[in-house]
């Protein structure tokens, strides 16, 4: 199973982002989160990064630590928000704390008092017995909190009044702050579980049973608040969209069979709350759903702890078996909500839009391929050469197919048999040590290889492969026309690379394999920097790390000058002195 609401930056396709609420996740190459937040229209939003359209200060910083974004669809943007909170306060992002949002929302709160009130909070650091939210609606929010008060009166002012108040003779408030009276611990149990999600399915029915009683009392200001509690109650029900009123930890699946695939979203839920969700696919490999079922939920668990309950839709799996299956035994399956089945549904129709959308595309661009390199092309080894004046020259491969990077099959080399400057020789090497591998069967055969260059790169790698693979030559644009780039083959026959999706699909390979050598070489140079600067005492870490990022190369540090060393920060005039010598025993 491939996981597919996972986009990668600089080869992210906006196209492929929805333009529907919910919360994307910035993650560093570790896959940590780093930032979450919110959008109402996901693709506008995430684009703003991209593009460096965010103005904020650190946003720059943040897109220089990010590797991929992970997205979660809602049905709204207050679903979105509250789903936001919840998976910020679980995974405490770093750069949640820098990049936060000018806006403060409001939250629904119970005090931990004497006598427990229901307030509006903006402070989410003081203690409280419950605390929901937040809310983006204000209006929807006062609403909420008018019919809980007169569902169930809580103290409704912070004074005390021993001879009470109109709050309390209109029904509006328990009267605990009068002498006579006690705190009624039901009505602060109630509000929290409905705040918890709770007793919603007879909401209504109760709100019409106290409309009549309060009518018979002649008690018609609470009859009316109620009646105006009734007509917003769809809308802030809707409110909780992300949340039920589950306990412990729970996964629920949704499995779907469209064309060859078999499609699999998988949300999980802590104490109500959700969590996180995943969308996978995959080719279907059983002809029955119960196996498909079977196989995708026992893979699922491969890497994850099993919890508490689990829900599978379609229900057609014996529990018994699904025990059996995971070798593990699940202490009781999890009811399927109809709101989390909503949310659920709502990202596998996304994926599956996608995932035909990305096929169809994918199908076209491999013809046009294969037509021109008059062979079936299926698999891309692309490889590009990254080297500085000669130094620590490296070459890296990466592997696409199916539409998709495959990082497992990535590959690094080290040139060890070039000096200076030589793309083609090095080319030459890296097609030479493939060739072994592939003679091995140490490595698997691509359809297609693809070098970052042209003819006298493509001959370098077709004089060792001879024939024996089908190669390829991308040229960079040399003629100063914005996304104009050539596809070459041995032959000199050329292909103008210009907003196709050909084009698009093997510029981004390339800069993906441009990318991975360059990443490769950085590395190499630093490591190299670093042994050397370490030998020189005086030269702690905090130095080498300013001395690197002030020269950048190792020659320019060699050849500095002891009054250029000097100018570093942290560098004084004697190690710089110590340096200046080391390099010149």
């Amino acid at each position: 199973m491939k996981e597919a609401d996972i986009f990668y930056i600089g080869t992210t396709d906006l196209k492929k982002i929805p333009e529907c609420s919910g919360i994307y996740q910035f993650k560093d190459k570790a896959g940590k989160i780093i930032y979450i937040g919110k959008a109402k229209n996901l693709r506008k939003r995430i684009s703003q990064y991209l593009y460096r359209r965010d103005s904020r200060p650190l946003a720059a910083y943040l897109m220089k630590r990010s590797f991929s974004i992970e997205m979660i669809l809602t049905g709204s943007e207050s679903e979105a928000l509250v789903l936001e909170s919840h998976l910020i306060k679980k995974n405490q992002p770093l750069f949640n704390i820098n990049l936060k949002d000018d806006k403060s929302y409001p939250y629904l709160a119970v005090t931990d008092e004497k006598w427990p009130r229901l307030v509006i909070t903006r402070d989410i650091r003081k203690k409280y017995l419950f605390i929901k939210g937040p809310f983006t609606q204000v209006s929807l929010l006062h609403s909420l909190k008018e019919l809980l008060q007169s569902l169930y009166p809580l103290k409704h002012c912070s004074k005390k009044f021993p001879q009470g108040c109109i709050n309390g003779q209109m029904g509006l408030c328990n009267a605990p702050c009068k002498e006579d009276l006690v705190v009624n611990d039901e009505n602060t149990k109630a509000v929290i579980d409905i705040l918890k999600g709770k007793k919603w399915r007879d909401l209504s029915e109760i709100i019409s049973e106290k409309i009549e009683k309060a009518v018979k009392d002649l008690n018609f200001e609470k009859a009316s608040a109620l009646k105006n509690a009734l007509s917003v109650l769809p809308e802030i029900k809707r409110s909780f969209g992300v949340e039920f009123s589950g306990k412990g930890i729970e996964d629920h699946f949704l499995f779907k069979k469209e064309g060859d695939y078999l499609f699999v979203t998988v949300a999980r839920y802590s104490d109500g709350a959700l969590s996180f969700l995943r969308t996978f696919c995959g080719k279907i490999l059983f002809d029955s759903m119960e196996s498909c079922i079977a196989a995708g939920v026992a893979s699922y668990y491969e890497n994850m702890p099993v919890p508490e309950k689990i829900s599978v839709v379609p229900d057609i799996i014996e529990f018994d078996r699904l025990n059996k299956v995971l070798g593990h035994k699940v202490a009781k399956k999890a009811k399927s909500y109809k709101k989390v089945f909503e949310i659920l549904k709502k990202n596998m129709e996304q994926n599956i839009r996608t995932v035909f959308i990305e096929e169809e595309k994918r199908t076209l661009m491999l013809k046009d391929m294969s037509d021109f390199a008059k062979t079936d092309v299926s698999t891309i080894l692309c490889v590009d050469v990254s080297t500085l004046g000669g130094e620590h020259t490296t070459a890296g491969a990466v592997w696409w197919e199916e539409g998709k990077f495959i990082r497992s099959k990535y590959r690094r080399f080290k040139i060890k048999s070039v000096t200076g400057v030589d793309d083609f020789q090095s080319l030459a090497e890296v097609a030479e040590r493939l060739k072994k591998k592939w003679d091995n069967d140490a490595f698997e055969i691509p359809s297609l290889m693809l070098v970052d260059g042209g003819r006298g790169q493509l001959s370098a790698v077709e004089n060792i492969l001879n024939d024996s693979i089908t190669v390829l030559g991308i040229i960079k644009d040399r003629k100063n026309e914005k996304g104009r780039e050539i596809l070459i083959n041995k032959k000199g026959e050329t292909v103008e690379l210009t907003d196709s999706i050909l084009a698009n699909t093997l510029k981004m390979i390339r800069n993906e394999a441009h990318r991975f050598a360059l990443e490769h070489n950085r590395s190499l140079r630093n490591n190299k920097l670093r042994t050397l600067l370490k030998e020189i005492r005086g030269v702690g870490e905090k130095r080498e790390k300013l001395l690197l990022f002030h020269f950048r190369t190792i020659e320019k540090i060699k050849k500095a000058s002891i009054s250029e060393l000097s100018v570093v920060p942290g560098v004084s005039a004697s190690i710089a002195e110590k340096i200046f010598n080391h390099f010149r025993k």
